[in-house]
C-alpha cells in the first residue's frame, strides 16, 4: 500500500468540511434541540439525588474521555468480541456514570433524534453534577461530535496513575496543554469529592499523618483492600469545594499523588497559596473546567452524532472490522475543485468503497476467501478504518 498517497486521501477528508463547522458555540443546539441542556440537567438532577456519588463519577468519567484521545465520548463505546476499546483499559476498569450518559441520550433521541451527541452530553451532564454539588456554574460550549474510534491502548498511555512522579505527571499535562497550575486546579476539584477504591491506596508510599493512616488502615485491612472505599475528604465527600488544599498539606489525603504534590518543590508553594485564598478556587477550577471540555475536540462533519453513546453507528461486523474501500483515485486529480465539490467528489469515492465492501460481503460463504483475495488485487489498496480498528 502507498502509505503516502493513503495520508493524503484520509487528510483530504478532514481538510474538506467546511470552516463554518469548524468551532464549538454557546448556542449549537438554539434551533435544533433547544431543550437540550435542560433535558440532560433533569436526568443529572435525578441521579444526583438517588445517588450523591453522581458529581465524582462523571468527574473522572470526563477526565479519562477527554486526557486518552481528545473529549470525544470514545470512553463510552462496548468492546465487542472482536475488538477491544478504552473501556477496557486498566485506569477505566472502575470508571462510572455510563448509564447516566446513556438515559440523558435515550431521553434526547426521542426529543431531537440525531442531533445532540453524546460527547456534549458527557460535557454539558459533568458541569450540571458540579453545579448542584457546590461547584462553579462554569460555561460549555456545545458542537461536539463523537468520535469513529475508541482505542484502549491510547488510554492505558495517556491516563495517569494514583502514584505517579510529580515531574511526569507535570509533563503529561504540559502536553496536553496544561499548565502546572491548571493540573494541581483539575485535581483539587476532581479529589474534593467521592471515594476512591482501598486497592489504590498506598499508606506507606509518602507520609501520612498519623491518625490518618491508622484510619486507613483499618478500613481498608484484610479483605476490604479489594472491596472497600475511603472517601476523598472525610469531611464533606459530597460537595466540590476547596478542602482538598488542607488535606493534602496535612497529609490526610488517600491516594499518593495528592500527598506528593503537597511535599514537591514546585507544586507544593501552589497548594499553600490556593489554600491561603479560599475565595479564588471555585471560580479558577470552573475556568479550568471549561478548557478541559474543549480539549482536542471533533466538530464540523468529523466523527458522527451516536444513535446509541455505546456503539458506533456502523459498528464492526461479527467477523471483523468494518472497512470501506476506496477504488482507485489519485489526490492530484481533486486539485483546483472548490471545498463543495472536493467534499462532493469524496463522498462518492467512500459510496463506491461501501458499495465495494457490501458487494464483497455478499459472496457465498464458501466464495469469500477466493473473492476477498481477487478485490484486494482489482482494489488499489487504500482503506479508511472507520472504527480504529486492528489491522488486516
Amino acid at each position: 500500500m502507498d502509505a503516502c498517497r493513503l495520508v493524503l486521501v484520509l487528510g483530504l477528508l478532514a481538510a474538506v468540511a467546511p470552516l463554518a463547522f469548524a468551532e464549538l458555540s454557546a448556542d449549537f443546539y438554539k434551533d435544533s434541540c433547544p431543550d437540550a441542556e435542560k433535558i440532560i440537567a433533569t436526568v443529572i438532577e435525578k441521579n444526583l439525588k438517588a445517588d450523591p456519588g453522581t458529581t465524582a463519577g462523571l468527574l473522572r468519567l470526563l477526565f479519562h474521555d477527554c486526557f486518552a484521545n481528545g473529549c470525544d465520548a470514545s470512553i463510552l463505546i462496548d468492546p465487542l468480541s472482536n475488538q477491544s476499546s478504552e473501556k477496557e483499559a486498566g485506569p477505566n476498569i472502575s470508571v462510572r456514570g455510563f448509564e447516566i450518559i446513556d438515559e440523558a441520550k435515550k431521553e434526547l433521541e426521542a426529543k431531537c433524534p440525531n442531533v445532540v451527541s453524546c460527547a456534549d452530553i458527557i460535557s454539558l451532564g459533568t458541569r450540571d453534577a458540579v453545579r448542584l454539588s457546590g461547584g462553579p456554574d462554569y460555561a460549555v460550549t456545545t458542537g461536539r461530535r463523537d468520535s469513529l474510534v475508541s482505542n484502549r491502548e491510547e488510554a492505558d498511555d495517556n491516563l495517569p496513575g494514583p502514584d505517579i512522579p510529580v515531574p511526569k505527571l507535570i509533563a503529561d499535562f504540559v502536553k496536553s496543554g496544561f499548565t502546572a497550575e491548571e493540573m494541581v486546579l483539575l485535581l483539587a476539584g476532581g479529589h474534593s469529592i467521592g471515594k476512591v477504591r482501598c486497592i489504590f491506596i498506598e499508606p506507606d508510599a509518602t507520609p501520612m499523618e498519623p491518625g490518618y493512616h491508622a484510619s486507613i488502615s483499618k478500613l481498608c485491612d484484610g479483605p476490604n483492600r479489594d472491596t472497600g472505599f475511603v472517601n476523598m475528604d472525610q469531611s464533606n465527600p459530597n460537595v466540590v469545594d476547596n478542602s482538598y488544599f488542607a488535606n493534602a498539606i496535612a497529609e490526610k489525603m488517600p491516594l499518593t499523588i495528592d500527598r506528593l504534590l503537597a511535599i514537591d518543590s514546585k507544586t507544593g508553594p501552589m497548594l499553600k497559596d490556593m489554600l491561603n485564598k479560599p475565595t479564588d478556587f471555585l471560580p479558577a477550577f470552573g475556568k479550568v473546567m471549561e478548557k478541559l471540555t474543549t480539549l482536542k475536540v471533533i466538530t464540523g462533519k468529523d466523527g458522527e452524532i451516536r444513535k446509541t453513546c455505546t456503539e458506533f453507528n456502523n459498528p464492526m461486523t461479527s467477523d471483523g472490522p468494518s472497512v470501506i474501500r476506496i477504488s482507485s483515485v489519485d489526490p492530484e486529480d481533486l486539485d483546483g475543485l472548490s471545498a463543495g465539490n472536493k467534499q462532493e467528489q469524496v463522498s462518492s469515492i467512500v459510496s463506491q468503497g461501501t458499495k465495494e465492501k457490501d458487494a464483497q460481503q455478499a459472496v457465498p460463504d464458501d466464495k469469500a476467501a477466493g473473492a476477498t483475495k481477487a478485490h484486494h488485487k482489482k482494489a488499489s489498496g487504500r482503506h479508511i478504518k472507520l472504527r480504529g480498528a486492528n489491522p488486516e
